[in-house]
């Protein structure tokens, strides 16, 4: 996804190898046979992602600038600490800027994809 190209907004955020990475600041090169995932890797519409689930749950898809990256970041997070509280959550998701504001519905996707709801 297009953002800043400065990495400032977490917009285009990405898996290589299972690690949250900044892709505009990453060099495909840099990646050579790593697995890279975007966000259409994780679901499909017949069989979202159980993080693409909660943010549906929890009307956390505004305007869709920062979504891609919000979910990436969340699921990356759960990788690590498949329980986090809500702080820990909104720590993980501190590179995500929101023009929205939705900060609250995606910190209760997070909470809610933890639970497996």
């Amino acid at each position: 996804k297009k953002g800043c190209d400065h990495g400032q907004c977490g917009a285009c955020t990405v898996h290589v190898d299972g690690r949250r990475v900044i892709s505009c600041l990453s060099l495909a090169l840099m990646h050579e046979g790593e697995e890279i995932t975007t966000i259409e890797g994780l679901g499909t519409p017949e069989a979202l992602h159980p993080m693409q689930a909660a943010f549906l749950a929890h009307d956390a898809y505004q305007c869709g600038y920062c979504t891609c990256g919000q979910i990436m970041s969340a699921v990356a997070l759960l990788k690590v600490n498949p329980k986090p509280t809500r702080d820990e959550a909104r720590q993980a998701l501190a590179g995500n800027l929101c023009r929205c504001g939705a900060y609250d519905h995606y910190l209760n996707s997070v909470l809610r994809a933890a639970q497996g709801a």
